[in-house]
């Protein structure tokens, strides 16, 4: 489950936490002294009080923000490790819609985003060439108003965020555009894959650049992408560092009884880990 919990949400965790479910959280924020990301948005300090309250129920903690400071924090409650949103085959969008847009942002707006993107559009020459969208729509229309535009902006909300949105990167990409940021502090592994300028200056004239040659970038994007974020590297060296065991509990109760595995059970499948309860019984 993703992070985002309220006294209720938490209240049927614990009550499926009691009837065997077992749950593995997906942390997206960075905790601090002031809350998530700094404490800037009340709903952000309001959710790291409320995250100890459900992150006991938890067997594995897989937070998306780098750095053994948040490793270590998210460990107080269950075991925890570092992964990215990767590349996944059936991530990957059909392409739909030729684009009509130079430049495309999705996500909430900030003044200092909203003053970007003004500086952008004079840069240009033309506001309407630029594709937002801050609210919150379906999938399916989010990926149909992405795909109007040949380059995503990867634009940070506050100075003090020094993160990349992984998840704004991973989705333009998988929807068949480039990403072009503007300088991050914590930008790995993302600079690898996507642009980062160096400088917010430099920002505006490399995006004015990537717009004639966004087709061609996005499949180098893409093939970093596809090598460097495969799932092994994303989640499965992430599963070993927390040590998971995955084995369902009643089968898990089934292995360490005393009952003597019944003969009908081929040789093999007693020396390895045994795949479902329904195999062994039979």
């Amino acid at each position: 489950m993703v992070e985002g919990f309220t006294p209720s949400a938490t209240q049927a965790i614990a009550e499926a936490y009691a009837k065997n479910s077992r749950f593995i959280c997906l942390a997206t924020e960075e905790p601090t002294i002031y809350g998530f990301n700094g404490g800037r948005d009340r709903e952000m300090v309001w959710r790291q009080k409320l995250f100890p309250a459900a992150a006991k129920y938890f067997e594995a903690i897989f937070h998306l923000v780098p750095g053994e400071r948040v490793t270590r924090w998210y460990s107080q409650w269950a075991p925890a490790a570092y992964v990215e949103l990767g590349h996944a085959d059936s991530l990957v969008r059909r392409v739909t819609k030729k684009p009509d847009f130079d430049f495309g942002f999705f996500g909430s707006i900030s003044r200092r985003r909203l003053k970007i993107l003004r500086q952008l559009a004079r840069y240009i020459g033309s506001e309407k060439s630029i594709r937002v969208v801050s609210d919150f729509p379906t999938q399916e229309d989010r990926d149909e108003a992405m795909q109007s535009a040949r380059v995503i902006l990867q634009i940070r909300k506050y100075d003090e965020m020094g993160l990349v949105s992984s998840s704004r990167c991973n989705t333009a990409l998988c929807n068949g555009r480039p990403v072009i940021a503007e300088p991050h502090e914590l930008s790995k592994p993302w600079e690898e894959i996507i642009r980062f300028s160096d400088s917010l200056e430099k920002f505006y004239s490399d995006a004015f650049m990537m717009r004639t040659m966004w087709d061609g970038i996005h499949r180098t994007q893409f093939e970093k992408f596809k090598t460097k974020l495969s799932p092994q590297i994303c989640v499965g060296d992430a599963l070993k560092k927390v040590n998971l065991d995955l084995t369902p509990p009643k089968l898990q109760m089934f292995l360490n009884s005393k009952v003597p595995v019944p003969q009908a059970v081929k040789p093999e499948m007693q020396q390895n880990v045994v795949q479902t309860e329904s195999a062994l019984i039979d």
